[in-house]
């Protein structure tokens, strides 16, 4: 038995060797590799999340131009809005969407980062889950904006929204104009209320920190999201 665990071992350890090399050989244009499976490749964003999901969203988080090339190579052109700065709030990397995969949004500036996790959460996550519960496609996403100026409610620290780190959702039109609001349909039973637990919990991949109605009464209308720097789900 132990003779095969060292055996086992030692496979491992040339598979391992063999696969950095070939990495490399890759990165130094040798052959292609799989975009997917590159740890230092962009996200590609119209596609279902996997185990390098994470790690490629961190280049996206890190330099907003890559985050712009990501959006547009899936299919969402947007550009770089200019650095604005009002006494200790700030918006830097920021962009301006109106749209995400498929659904429209109003007319909002938030961090590219932002956006490109949402644009993902809403083609892997709020879309089937649309057409599970609900019978139809989501049309638009209703929100209540990105970027204020403000600190976090009771607290002296500067809010994720004082450099457009966050997103507030409030609910969705459907294709038929049917709209789901997270004030109303939270503690429905019928399908609404099922719907709108799935997306929250899909919010909870793609974001640091999710917070809905169970959280407080605070956030009774709303989906808060943001990128701060500690997780938490609720």
């Amino acid at each position: 038995m132990k003779a095969l665990r060292q055996i086992l071992f030692r496979l491992l350890i040339a598979a391992a060797v063999v696969t950095a090399g070939a990495y490399g050989a890759a990165r130094q244009g040798a052959f292609e590799w799989p975009r997917k499976y590159d740890p230092l490749a962009l996200p590609d964003l119209n596609q279902p999340s996997h185990w390098l999901t994470v790690t490629q969203l961190k280049l996206v988080d890190a330099n907003a131009e890559n985050c712009v090339f990501a959006l547009g190579r899936a299919g969402s052109t947007v550009t770089l809005e200019q650095a604005k700065f009002e006494g200790s709030c700030s918006r830097e990397g920021t962009v301006k969407i109106n749209q995400l995969s498929k659904a429209k949004v109003k007319v909002e500036e938030t961090r590219c980062a932002i956006a490109a996790r949402l644009f993902m959460w809403e083609h892997n996550i709020l879309q089937p889950a649309a057409s599970r519960h609900l019978g139809e496609p989501i049309a638009e996403i209703l929100h209540f904006g990105s970027y204020s100026c403000r600190t976090m409610r009771g607290r002296s620290s500067l809010s994720e929204h004082a450099s457009a780190n966050a997103f507030d959702i409030s609910g969705f039109k459907t294709a038929s104009g049917r709209v789901i609001s997270l004030k109303r349909d939270w503690p429905s039973s019928g399908p609404a209320g099922p719907f709108l637990r799935e997306i929250r919990d899909g919010l909870c991949d793609y974001f640091n920190v999710t917070l809905s109605p169970d959280f407080n009464a605070d956030h009774a209308d709303h989906f808060h999201v943001d990128m701060g720097w500690y997780r938490t789900c609720r």
